[in-house]
């Protein structure tokens, strides 16, 4: 623990584990047996719950930078982020502010999770992936390397996301330009969705659904169907 700059307001557990050049502002409780890594920040008004690990370099609690980006503004104060027990934070992973991340989750290398999003907990976020401000992701729920959710997705329980999954819209996107009623797809629960699949904005998916590889989601779905193609088309009735 060299060089470390933490709070004077900090109560650090006889079981914590601390590296080099930590930094730990006011407000942020730690819980029992946490193991935090080397060049970590942890901003204000973060809770830390029992046996999480956090690796090298990741930074929680981040608040935006007040940019404005064509039309949209951002405007969040300091929030409360949870990091829920027994999770890991992967390594060089920003985890902004007013984020809950449940119990049992494990966010792999080099996300990004925006502020205001919930994981419901037993989650997966694998390395590369983007997750916006106001998703919702429920309870096992695994989404695989370099994936990316635009801002207010919804994702229910029990599913499958491979790799390189993209809602490619985001409230900027499109030929007319900003718009706040664009938002991320809202995808049911029991979905196994194939490797760079794209959904676009607006849109939903049902429960219990094959959807194949590099398929491309431009209408509404509903459920218990296998779904593939540019754009996607239905194939067949899934068997139960």
């Amino acid at each position: 623990m060299n060089n470390c700059n933490v709070s004077e307001s900090i109560n650090i557990p006889e079981t914590a584990k601390i590296g080099n050049n930590v930094v730990i502002k006011d407000h942020v409780h730690l819980n029992d047996n946490v193991t935090i890594g080397n060049n970590v920040v942890i901003y204000e008004g973060v809770i830390i719950e029992e046996n999480v690990v956090i690796w090298d370099n990741v930074i929680i609690g981040r608040v935006p930078m007040g940019v404005s980006t064509i039309k949209s503004k951002i405007q969040v104060g300091i929030g409360n982020t949870v990091i829920g027990k027994n999770s890991v934070i992967g390594c060089n992973s920003v985890i902004y502010t007013d984020v809950i991340i449940g119990n049992d989750t494990l966010i792999s290398e080099n996300v990004v999770i925006r502020e205001r999003s919930i994981l419901m907990g037993e989650n997966i976020v694998g390395p590369n992936s983007f997750i916006q401000k106001d998703c919702k992701i429920g309870r096992n729920t695994r989404i695989i390397q370099q994936s990316s959710l635009a801002s207010g997705t919804i994702i229910g329980e029990n599913n499958f996301l491979s790799s390189a999954f993209t809602c490619v819209s985001d409230n900027t996107f499109g030929i007319l330009g900003y718009s706040s009623q664009k938002v991320g797809p809202t995808i049911g629960d029991n979905n196994l969705i194939g490797p760079n699949v794209t959904i676009l904005d607006n849109l939903s998916v049902g429960n219990n659904n094959v959807i194949g590889a590099k398929a491309l989601i431009t209408k509404t779905i509903g459920s218990d169907g296998v779904y593939y193609g540019i754009p996607a088309k239905f194939v067949k009735s899934k068997q139960k």
